[in-house]
């Protein structure tokens, strides 16, 4: 009985480091990738190549965001900074129809300031969309949390809206935004004010 105990035992810590040793190895050949550009395929963009490459860079379009910092191919998981335009972002269809009217968001000040750089962290589902696409969708969510918590607070506008990623103070609508295997996230702080 105690002998079944440690054989069970050190298949268990043989599986945990057979685990590790996979996922420490090296991103996979892109020869595939390759012959399926050369056997015709078109319309490929990197972004799917990095969907089914976690190791792999997205692109975006560069009308919204610019990529600031690669992922690292010796990291277990996927990690891109990108910058972006929250100017764009509000300007949006998507925002427009996502965020209240009523309550405006600026990046500037103004009003009587109920509460002070409030942070939210907010993110937004990757799969099956561009990082630039999942990063507006982030942008847009960390804005509406801010209306809600405005209107919760008795005030109708939010003020001084800018990055806070890694505690780094981003101003004039741009912001940054990480994007990892299957989230983007943005940090942003603000002010709610009447």
């Amino acid at each position: 009985m105690k002998s079944r105990k440690i054989m069970l035992a050190a298949a268990i810590v043989a599986a945990f480091g057979l685990a590790g040793c996979q996922n420490n190895r090296a991103p996979e050949n892109t020869d595939s990738q390759a012959s399926r550009a050369e056997s015709g395929r078109t319309g490929s963009s990197r972004n799917e190549t990095a969907r089914s490459n976690p190791n792999a860079t997205a692109q975006t379009t560069g009308r919204v965001c610019r990529l600031l910092q690669d992922d690292d191919p010796n990291r277990g998981g996927r990690k891109v900074v990108y910058r972006c335009n929250g100017r764009t972002v509000l300007a949006s269809e998507e925002a427009k129809s996502a965020l209240n009217s009523s309550v405006p968001v600026s990046f500037g000040g103004g009003g009587h300031t109920v509460r002070a750089n409030l942070i939210t962290r907010q993110a937004a589902n990757a799969a099956n969309k561009s990082d630039e696409a999942a990063c507006e969708r982030a942008f847009i969510n960390a804005a509406l949390k801010f209306q809600q918590t405005a209107q919760s607070h008795g005030a109708n506008r939010v003020t001084n809206f800018h990055s806070y990623y890694n505690r780094q103070v981003l101003r004039g609508g741009q912001y940054d935004c990480e994007v990892g295997t299957f989230h983007a996230r943005v940090v942003i702080r603000g002010n709610i004010a009447r």
